[in-house]
């Protein structure tokens, strides 16, 4: 699934992506409120993401956990590439959390993960190592 694309019935799919496609509104009213990007289902998974550069590269990001349960991550993510190395600070708002959870609670989530990114952005001395970056060939 992850890189071949959705091998199940579109039966599955929609039980698998449940609630997202309710919950889209929400998201496209954040991502315009506060100048994100919002992209869905990326390499065939059940998940929204909110992309901006406040400067630093910053993510929220609702993804389900596993097809055999209904549980959902909320994550949010800030990183800066400096040489040949990343540095990131990231956590999760909300973990394992039922699609009916997210359903009630998605705005102060969003707005959860705004807030780490905007507190975040604004000290990018304390990013932490990530990775080392591979060359360009």
């Amino acid at each position: 699934m992850a890189n071949g694309g959705w091998y199940g019935t579109q039966g599955e799919w929609d039980a698998a992506e449940h609630p997202l496609p309710l919950l889209d509104p929400i998201f496209k009213e954040f991502a315009e409120a506060h100048g994100f990007a919002l992209s869905k289902n990326h390499k065939d998974w059940p998940e929204r993401s909110l992309r901006a550069d406040m400067p630093l590269a910053s993510l929220i990001q609702v993804f389900r956990v596993d097809l055999d349960t209904d549980a959902w991550n909320v994550w949010a993510v800030c990183s800066e590439d400096r040489g040949g190395e990343r540095f990131w600070k990231q956590d999760l708002i909300a973990d394992g959390i039922t699609g009916g959870e997210l359903s009630a609670l998605l705005k102060a989530l969003l707005e959860e993960g705004l807030s780490r990114l905007v507190e975040w952005n604004a000290r990018p001395q304390d990013l932490e190592f990530a990775t080392k970056l591979s060359r360009p060939r």
